[in-house]
Order: C-alpha cells, then structure tokens, then sequence
C-alpha cells in the first residue's frame, strides 16, 4: 500500500515556536535548501519578491547520501550572505531554522513501483523528472498550514552548457503548473541564468559547484557513455501531460481534501486511463 500519515506526521513538524516566527511574516515563502543554486536563488528572491521572511526546508528523497549537516550549514551561511548584502528584512529572523519533510510511500509511487511500466511508455527511465516533482509537491501542503503563497527553487534552464533533463523549460513548466493547481507560486529566480559568474556574484566566489551538497545515487543516469545527454522532448512532455501531471493533482486534491492519500492506487488509475 502506498497510503501512510503525512498529513497527521507534518502537523507534528510544525512546532509552536514555528507558528509563532511564522505568524511575525508578512510575506513568508518556503526556500528549497539543497546545493548552491538554491541559496542563490533565495538570495535572487530576497532582490526581486516582495518576502520578509524564508522557511528553509530540506525534503529527503531516499537515493541521497552524505553529510546532513551540510545543509544546515547553507543556512547558516545564507543568513551570513544576505547580511553581507544589506538583504536583511525588517523580520526578526529573516531566515527561519529548517524542517525536513519526506515521504517515502510518495517517491515509491511516482518513481519507484512502475518504473518499467514508465519506460515502456514514454521511451525512458524519468526517476530524475519525477524526483524533482516530489520534491516540490511535498512541500504545498505544508505551505498551506503555514500560510505561505510561494516556493522558491534553485533550478535553471542551463548550467553554463551542462544540460540537466530534470531543468529543461518543459519539466520547469510542469512543475510550475502543478504546484500552481495547488494555489502555490514556485519560483525558479534563476530559470534565466546561464552563466556561473552570476552564481557566484549571489553567493560569493568560494563556493565551488557541486561542493557543499549531497550526492544522489542514480546521478547521470540519463547520461550515454560517452557521458552525453539525449532526450526527446515530446516524449518528456507526454511523460507530464499524460502522469505526472495528472497523478500529482489527483494527490494534492486528496491532499487538500485532509485525506491521507493511498498513493500506488492513484497512480495506478492514472497509468490505467
């Protein structure tokens, strides 16, 4: 069965001393806290939106690996950054301490369970596409409870020519559309930046990609051998329009409604039609 207690299990995580921070915001957004485009992008935010305050949040998936307290060093180091840049809100405590959120019986069901059925049927293996899907999704309704509008993430179009299939423009719109089903607005501040040297003016220049983040086990895997990168983006784009898409409402539906959800069932009807 996919069906467990999220809904009851984030309740928990939502402490009373995070009610009360939360209540202090005016304009309060949720922070994907990750590697260093997603601190950028929180720093890009903190220019461009109308935001006093971040929740930092860290959504476990299953296939990372590594030294946790990484990331709870980025925060500590995103505060430093927006200080450094007189980004500093009127708020207490501008960037609120992280909670992490997962929900193992979820990335099963999109990812995991039909994943040879999903080959057969778009053509290749999606763990990335639906991933990144999850990561976002599982965080729409903790912006309910707290009362957050916005999500903001670090993914961008084109890593200085490095293609990630998992970013292209089609998946950026899927994820977008669907967290917008949810009444919430996903940010991608850097969906336009290409080149690192923009990065690294947000969030200084000591910062080397790919350093101060976990590491993924299925990393590359849509990779050749000679360690290119081939898709076809009509078979990315059905992937979305005709499962991903559909199951993920179907779930925030359920979701919104206060039901907990039994997660192989719905995306066993949607990949049944």
């Amino acid at each position: 069965m996919g069906e467990t207690r999220f809904l009851e299990n984030l309740k928990g995580t939502i402490s009373l001393q995070l009610k009360s921070e939360v209540s202090k915001a005016n304009n309060l957004a949720i922070g994907e806290i990750a590697g260093r485009d997603s601190i950028a992008a929180i720093i890009k935010a903190f220019e461009e939106e109308d935001i006093d305050a971040v929740l930092s949040t860290v959504v476990h998936t299953g296939t990372e690996y590594g030294d946790y307290k990484i990331l709870e060093d980025n925060v500590k180091y995103l505060r430093k950054r927006l200080s450094d840049l007189g980004l500093l809100s009127g708020h207490a405590n501008p960037v609120l301490n992280s909670i992490t959120l997962g929900e193992p019986a979820l990335w099963h069901a999109l990812n995991g369970r039909f994943l040879s059925v999903l080959f057969k049927r778009f053509g290749f293996c999606p763990s990335c596409l639906g991933c990144h899907l999850y990561m976002h999704l599982i965080r729409a309704p903790l912006a309910w409870r707290i009362g957050a509008d916005k999500i903001i993430s670090g993914e961008r179009k084109s890593h200085a020519g490095n293609v990630k299939i998992n970013q292209l423009p089609v998946a950026l719109d899927a994820y977008k559309e669907v967290l917008n089903y949810a009444g919430v607005e996903l940010l991608f501040p850097l969906r336009e930046v290409v080149s690192n040297d923009e990065i690294e003016s947000l969030i200084g220049s000591d910062w080397e990609q790919g350093k101060r983040q976990l590491k993924c086990t299925l990393s590359g895997n849509y990779r050749t051998l000679d360690d290119e990168v081939e898709y076809d983006e009509d078979a990315l784009k059905k992937y979305f329009d005709e499962f991903a898409a559909p199951a993920s409402k179907e779930i925030l539906k359920l979701w919104k409604e206060d039901k907990e959800v039994d997660y192989i069932k719905v995306v066993k009807e949607v990949l049944e039609g």
